[in-house]
């Protein structure tokens, strides 16, 4: 993940108070009574996906997310909750996360602790951090049901990486050409899911190793399917509105930018936007020119050879590539297909319906689409591929 941040087992872990947020601490207060675990001394905010506790010699914390709250439903968030305060019903729980800690890090697969390190300390705090696994995994069973625990790991799992990819995008689109950080990252998540552009998908790879790590869910986790792991600012938590220096604080920590300057989305000016589309829209026609051997005619015709002849293309500009990617969007960072239509659609007035929404576009007349769920129908159904070519034929 782009924007992991350390580790929320370590002391120096970010946060503000969530004093203000009365519903949250409510949750918690009676998530504890329901599972029959101690409340945390105090209870955070963070920047980061994530909900997480820790302790001290002298208290116990518990990290709580904002991405988390702003997409995952109060039952889910109530399994969280449950699952890390379970990790800390010990009178040792300093040296219980911190052995949790040792046994994440050196079974990680992009550790920097030696191999034959790593090796040892997996070995030696398995049989602990499994036990320790499952009494939080009945926890969160306990707080909201089997299938609701199930949804809630998966679901946070795939947020924390659409979060750090959003966060990404937009350093990429805004510090890079201002020079200032935006204040109201966390707001334009929320946007971002409530219009319909944050979709997660749970691929096997990701489903297998969730199934590994929380052994007590995995009959409920294999049965997911991809209704159940959508992102929904429906039936959240409700939450206070952050001061300012709060949202900045929040922001500083995942965009790591000790930033003089700071922006809303609001301040950012529209044509900011389409700019930053347009050089990758670029980037992209100049692939598919160079398997046609000509201009494309029109970004109908780009996205066309995107989705009916990858391989082609792969094929013409890394003939070195062994094997094509399975998907358009694996060409960038960006789904290809996506970046095309949107910069072709705001070159003619279109706009997001909010900065952070990438690819669901308003039009001057109040016509809105969703082009990532276009483009990805478009790839099985010619009657998708059909009203995405139309849209982008239009005269402007």
């Amino acid at each position: 993940m782009r924007y992991s941040g350390r580790d929320p087992g370590e002391p120096s872990y970010p946060g503000v108070p969530a004093a203000a947020q009365a519903e949250l601490l409510d949750l918690v207060a009676e998530v504890a009574a329901r599972v029959g675990v101690a409340r945390p001394d105090a209870v955070l905010l963070t920047g980061y996906g994530t909900i997480r506790s820790w302790a001290s010699r002298r208290r116990r914390l518990l990290l709580v997310g904002l991405p988390l709250l702003q997409c995952l439903t109060v039952d889910e968030v109530r399994a969280l909750v449950a699952h890390e305060l379970a990790v800390v019903d010990h009178r040792r729980a300093h040296l219980v996360v911190r052995l949790r800690a040792l046994y994440e890090e050196a079974v990680d697969p992009l550790s920097v602790v030696p191999s034959s390190r790593s090796e040892s300390i997996a070995k030696a705090t398995r049989e602990f951090a499994a036990a320790l696994e499952r009494k939080a995994d009945q926890a969160a069973s306990s707080a909201s049901g089997l299938h609701t625990a199930a949804r809630a790991v998966v679901k946070a799992d795939l947020a924390a990486f659409e979060f750090a990819d959003l966060a990404f995008d937009v350093e990429e689109q805004v510090w890079q050409r201002t020079s200032a950080a935006v204040q109201d990252l966390h707001a334009g998540w929320r946007e971002a899911v409530r219009a319909g552009a944050v979709i997660a998908s749970l691929d096997e790879d990701t489903r297998t190793a969730l199934m590994a790590r929380h052994p007590s869910l995995a009959g409920a986790i294999a049965s997911l399917s991809p209704a159940h792991v959508a992102l929904r600012t429906v039936d959240s938590v409700p939450l206070m509105p952050l001061p300012p220096d709060v949202e900045r604080e929040l922001a500083r920590q995942v965009l790591k930018r000790d930033s003089g300057q700071w922006v809303t989305f609001a301040a950012v000016p529209d044509d900011e936007w389409p700019t930053w589309l347009a050089r990758q829209a670029r980037v992209v026609t100049d692939q598919v020119a160079t398997l046609l051997r000509r201009p494309p005619i029109g970004p109908a015709e780009v996205v066309e050879v995107l989705l009916m002849r990858l391989d082609e293309l792969v094929a013409a500009n890394w003939p070195a590539q062994p094997e094509p990617p399975a998907e358009p969007e694996e060409l960038d960072g960006t789904p290809s297909v996506v970046v095309v239509a949107e910069s072709a659609l705001t070159a003619r007035g279109w706009r997001r319906v909010h900065p952070a929404a990438a690819g669901v576009l308003v039009s001057p007349d109040g016509e809105q689409h969703n082009l990532t769920l276009l483009a990805r129908a478009a790839l099985d159904s010619p009657a998708a591929l059909a009203v995405l070519l139309e849209l982008l034929s239009r005269e402007p």
